[in-house]
């Protein structure tokens, strides 16, 4: 792994929910967040949200039935269920603790945006580098070691794969970049997420499939996993910064890092045809491998 360092938040564009600002973390069923995992901001599921062992939430936490807090682990904010809060042996919970209750943050998610894909399916070879412009494509498919380049519009594929060690360089020089997939997300270990000329408040991704990455990745900026049955994985040790939500499950694994948008200061438009809600802006604390220049 690469030195991380701290970048300056610019505009982000979400989804716009219901009667609530954004959650960092947010899913139609559960959230789970393994061993040694930690998120900044607020976390809610309309399901359960479990906090394992050693894991901590630096803000509140919500769940439409029970939040569950293993051994170490630690909330830096309030709890508050639709059915329990169980705090076992050494975890803490610094703010308030309410079970038994509707809770104002858990509103329905956003709809899933209506879009197409198709086209001819993309793949790079093992060690390649390109670039692509924005547009409408099948399965793109990206082998061990390879590098993508995406510029500023709008890009549809069908699906998404990606292999270990490989990278996505986002040009933001042009404007904003937002991803849409049809389909499941498969993103291998180690894969490293560039800036150049923007920041994470400048990328949208949605899927309406799964959303599943391998160990030592990064992403960053808004992503929604926005299909009914969609599920989100990270696996040990990601490094994520910006707004994560899916339609059912969301799990990160051991010592996976979240660094959120402060929720007073995000600014909340929608992309596609739904509706607009603004909000002021202030910084994202934001990790990234090494300064692309």
């Amino acid at each position: 792994m690469k030195p991380k360092f701290l970048a300056l938040a610019g505009i982000l564009t979400v989804p716009a929910f219901a009667n609530a600002t954004p959650l960092t973390l947010f899913a139609g069923n559960n959230v789970t967040l393994e061993q040694g995992s930690k998120v900044t901001g607020d976390v809610g599921a309309k399901g359960n949200v479990t906090v394992k062992y050693g894991s901590q939430v630096t803000g509140n936490v919500a769940a439409g039935r029970n939040i569950t807090l293993e051994q170490n682990s630690q909330i830096k904010g309030n709890a508050t269920a639709g059915n329990q809060v169980e705090v076992k042996y050494q975890a803490n919970v610094t703010g308030n603790v309410s079970g038994k209750t509707n809770s104002p943050t858990l509103n329905t998610l956003p709809p899933a945006t209506d879009f197409k894909s198709g086209g001819n399916a993309y793949g790079l070879k093992s060690g390649a580098t390109a670039v692509l412009a924005g547009g409408q494509y099948g399965n793109v498919n990206l082998e061990y070691d390879s590098t993508l380049k995406l510029t500023a519009g709008t890009y549809y594929f069908d699906s998404l794969t990606v292999g270990a060690e490989s990278a996505f360089i986002f040009d933001l020089s042009g404007g904003a970049i937002k991803l849409f997939i049809k389909n499941h997300v498969n993103i291998g270990s180690n894969f490293d997420f560039e800036m150049l000329n923007g920041t994470a408040n400048d990328i949208y991704t949605e899927t309406t499939g799964n959303w599943t990455q391998g160990a030592w990745g990064e992403w960053f900026g808004t992503l929604f996993a926005s299909g009914a049955n969609s599920n989100m994985h990270f696996n040990q040790g990601n490094k994520l910064g910006g707004i994560f939500m899916a339609g059912k499950n969301i799990q990160l694994d051991l010592d996976t890092i979240v660094t959120a948008m402060p929720e007073e200061n995000s600014k909340v438009p929608v992309p596609g045809s739904l509706p607009l809600l603004a909000i002021g802006l202030a910084s994202l604390a934001l990790l990234r491998r090494r300064n692309v220049g």
